[in-house]
């Protein structure tokens, strides 16, 4: 057999090593789309986590000025030990119980329901006793400003704690002192 022009060329002694090179490239880019794919579906995660607990602190804090408006305008009686009816004396111990707050409403009062978006939430807070502090001066203890504040006079203190929760679990505790 007479060796002709295209017997030498080049192209016939390749063996397939472009196919491999090719083969690893689209394996690399798989792998980056694959990635890419998994930290965008995290981030969106990241941000509906993020949502869930923005309203369910919105909806506490809701709670939170609830009891606070009980606290200011309402006469607040308290109960001998422990708590009832959004009610707790000093030294109720409810902190110590991890289901306080899903007892179905033993302890607990259940505030005006808060509606955020398609849903509708409903805080839960309690307003316990710390018993009385007088009043220094004219207006450095006074934390309601919407009252005058008499000097030489006691304030009952208080303290509200607001809780509140999405169905999807973001749960949020907000605390505040206050004196009338």
């Amino acid at each position: 057999m007479k060796s002709g022009p295209f017997n030498n060329n080049p192209r016939n002694r390749q063996h397939g090593a472009a196919l491999l090179v090719v083969m690893m490239v689209l394996l690399i880019l798989t792998l980056l789309g694959i990635a890419s794919l998994r930290g965008g579906i995290m981030q969106e995660r990241m941000a509906a986590n993020i949502a869930t607990r923005s309203m369910s602190f919105q909806v506490a804090e809701a709670g939170l000025r609830q009891a606070e408006l009980i606290a200011r305008d309402g006469t607040v009686t308290f109960p001998s030990a422990g708590c009832a009816a959004g009610r707790c004396a000093k030294e109720a111990g409810w902190e110590s119980n991890n289901d306080f707050w899903d007892d179905g409403e033993g302890g607990y009062q259940t505030g005006t329901a808060i509606s955020i978006g398609n849903s509708s939430l409903n805080p839960r807070f309690i307003i316990e006793d710390y018993g009385t502090t007088s009043v220094l001066g004219a207006t450095s203890s006074c934390i309601d400003m919407s009252k005058p504040c008499i000097s030489g006079t006691s304030q009952n203190v208080y303290r509200i704690t607001s809780y509140a929760r999405t169905p999807n679990g973001a749960e949020v505790i907000l605390q505040s002192l206050y004196k009338r």
